[in-house]
């Protein structure tokens, strides 16, 4: 009897290592979710980053912290994966660039100014 409990428990274990396993091997795979932390490197303070879905059903707020320049803001997770459009508020303009592409994991952004107002790239 110990024997045959022994070997049920056992088989659970593994079952339990898989199951968990297969879970995280997918994650690294294929990511349902973008993590993005944000560099401000502009001279402008950002209070906002919105998305708009390429189907126009609105903006959703992605980050909403005052980034102060030289700052990097907290790491935000949301279910964005695909092509976007993002608008970047500061406290003095809105910004709104098109196609941003987001694939899912952890993303670095770095905003800095340019002769359009602001850019943004990834790293």
């Amino acid at each position: 009897m110990k024997a045959a409990m022994k070997k049920v428990s056992m088989l659970a274990g593994m079952v339990s290592c898989c199951a968990m396993l297969s879970g995280c091997l997918t994650h690294w795979f294929e990511d349902s979710t973008t993590r993005l932390q944000v560099e401000n490197r502009s001279s402008q303070t950002i209070v906002a980053i919105d998305i708009l879905a390429d189907d126009g059903a609105g903006y959703k707020v992605w980050i909403q912290d005052t980034i102060r320049t030289g700052e990097k803001s907290r790491v935000y997770e949301e279910d964005f994966v695909g092509t976007f459009r993002m608008r970047i508020r500061t406290t003095e303009a809105e910004y709104k660039f098109k196609h941003l592409e987001l694939d899912g994991g952890s993303e670095y952004m770095v905003v800095s100014d340019s002769t359009k107002g602001l850019s943004y790239r990834f790293r």
